[in-house]
C-alpha cells in the first residue's frame, strides 16, 4: 500500500494523538480492532450531549414545518423574499438549521486521521481485527476477480436505516421527497467511498453508524 506522507485536509497533530491513542489502548488490550471500537464508543459518548441537542433543534423545525410551508406557498414567486421570512422565523424560534451538521463535521478531522494513520506507517503492518488486515479493505471472499468486502455492505445497511428513521420523522412534502431520495443516494454513496478503504476506518465508521442507529432508536422512543 502506497504511504501517505501528505494529502487533503490532513492535520498532522490530530493524526498523531489519535495514533497515540490507539497504541496507548492496544497496548492494554492487546489488538487495534478492539482499540479502534473502544475509541469509537468513548466518541459517541463525547458527542451524546451534541446529539441531544441536534435532536432538540430537529423538533423545533418539526414544529416550524407548517409555517415554513406556508411561506413557501405565499412567497413561492418570491425567492429572496422567502429566504428573508424564512431565517427571520428561524432567528425567532432561536433555531440553527445547520445544527444538524455539527456531530458530523466534528467526527470528520477524526475520520480523515484515521484514514492517513491506516494508510502510512503509523500503524503496524500486521494489525488485524477477525479475519482481516486493517490496514486492508476487509476480503470476506471473491467471486471470480471481485471481491466481496463485508464491512462497506454493512455500513450501507446502516446507512439506509438511518436515513429511513429520519425520513420518517420528517415532515412536509418537499422534506420527505428529499429525504426520500437521500435515503438511496447516501448508502450508495457511503458504499463506493468505502469499498477500497482501510478496514480499520471503515470499521470505526460502522460501529459509529450502528452507535448512532442505538441513540436514534431510544431518542425516537422516547419522543413517542
Amino acid at each position: 500500500m502506497a504511504k501517505a506522507k501528505g494529502g487533503f485536509l490532513r492535520i498532522p497533530a490530530l493524526e498523531a494523538a489519535v495514533v497515540a491513542v490507539l497504541k496507548g489502548i492496544n497496548g492494554i488490550v492487546g489488538n487495534y480492532g478492539v482499540a479502534i471500537i473502544i475509541v469509537t464508543i468513548i466518541v459517541r459518548a463525547l458527542m451524546f450531549p451534541l446529539t441531544l441537542k441536534q435532536e432538540k433543534s430537529m423538533k423545533k423545525m418539526r414544529e416550524l414545518q407548517p409555517q415554513l410551508d406556508k411561506l413557501k406557498e405565499k412567497y413561492k414567486d418570491k425567492p429572496q423574499e422567502l429566504q428573508q421570512k424564512t431565517a427571520e422565523i428561524y432567528k425567532e424560534n432561536n433555531v440553527n438549521p445547520l445544527s444538524g451538521c455539527l456531530p458530523i463535521l466534528i467526527q470528520m478531522p477524526i475520520f480523515i486521521a484515521l484514514f492517513y494513520a491506516f494508510s502510512g506507517d503509523a500503524i503496524p503492518n500486521d494489525a488485524t481485527f477477525l479475519w482481516f488486515n486493517l490496514k486492508k479493505p476487509d476480503e470476506l471472499f471473491k467471486i471470480g476477480t471481485f471481491t466481496v468486502n463485508l464491512l462497506p455492505i454493512l455500513n450501507t445497511a446502516i446507512t439506509f436505516f438511518q436515513q429511513k428513521i429520519m425520513s420518517g420523522s420528517s415532515k412536509g412534502q418537499e422534506v420527505n421527497s428529499q429525504m426520500q431520495t437521500m435515503m438511496y443516494t447516501m448508502p450508495l454513496m457511503m458504499l463506493l467511498l468505502f469499498y477500497k478503504m482501510p478496514s480499520g476506518v471503515t470499521l470505526y465508521y460502522l460501529v459509529s453508524g450502528a452507535l448512532s442507529l442505538v441513540q436514534q432508536y431510544f431518542i425516537m422512543k422516547g419522543r413517542d
